[in-house]
């Protein structure tokens, strides 16, 4: 059940690599501090493994119950309405889950509490970041050109983040605004960025071929350095 194995991954496997201790930065930070080299794990708060209420389902119960919860969801918020095909097909499922001797309405009161975890915890921030100068890696994802010249850049776990796959929880991504112009390659391109990290909510429309669509931050960082990724 791929949507809800994407839902569990509140974290994105980076590099594959050892974290190095960042050099002093020039300018008047230098002699009294040291950034913090971080990995994308640090973002995130410690906290108890999340149960997992569906262990006791096969693969094929999985799929169809989810496919109810999101119908479930989509005519509560009128999306879908009692002439919609998908309306019969959530009354079908019903049935059938109820035919092998599934608790239908239970489960669904698992699902919609699962939902809820997840998302508070995809949103969860380590609030001891606030103010920090860290080091951090990931793909630089540009939200402003000039020329090839970035400003302003989305910082990710993964390759294809945001646009070719779902984005990332808020919690794996950093928004970056750059004190220098940087020249950009291409997209994803792997770096390291140095910088004063806010734990500060953002929201940047990314533009794509047939539309835009926003993406969720729930860091910004100052970026006072971006070099490329070196192991």
């Amino acid at each position: 059940m791929k949507a809800l194995v994407r839902a569990f991954r509140l974290t994105a496997p980076l590099l594959a690599a050892l974290l190095v201790s960042a050099p002093f930065l020039s300018g008047p930070v230098a002699a009294a501090e040291v950034a913090k080299a971080l990995n994308w794990d640090n973002l995130v708060p410690e906290g108890p493994p999340l149960t997992h209420p569906f262990e006791h389902l096969s693969m094929d119960h999985k799929v169809e119950l989810e496919m109810l919860y999101n119908i479930r969801r989509m005519t509560e918020k009128g999306v879908i309405n009692e002439v919609s095909q998908s309306y019969e097909d959530g009354i079908e499922l019903t049935d059938k889950l109820t035919r092998d001797g599934l608790d239908v309405e239970a489960l669904l009161a698992d699902y919609a509490w699962l939902d809820r975890e997840v998302a508070k915890r995809n949103a969860a921030v380590v609030e001891d970041l606030d103010g920090k100068l860290v080091r951090i890696p990931g793909y630089a994802l540009p939200l402003e050109f000039t020329d090839t010249a970035v400003k302003e850049l989305l910082l990710v776990p993964y390759v294809g983040a945001c646009i070719h796959v779902p984005p990332p929880p808020a919690n794996q991504t950093v928004f970056v605004e750059l004190n220098q112009s940087y020249k950009a390659k291409n997209l994803y391109e792997p770096v390291w960025i140095t910088g004063r990290m806010k734990v500060k909510a953002t929201n940047k429309s990314l533009s794509y071929v047939d539309g835009s669509a926003g993406v969720d931050a729930a860091y910004t960082l100052e970026g006072v350095r971006i070099e490329p990724y070196e192991q």
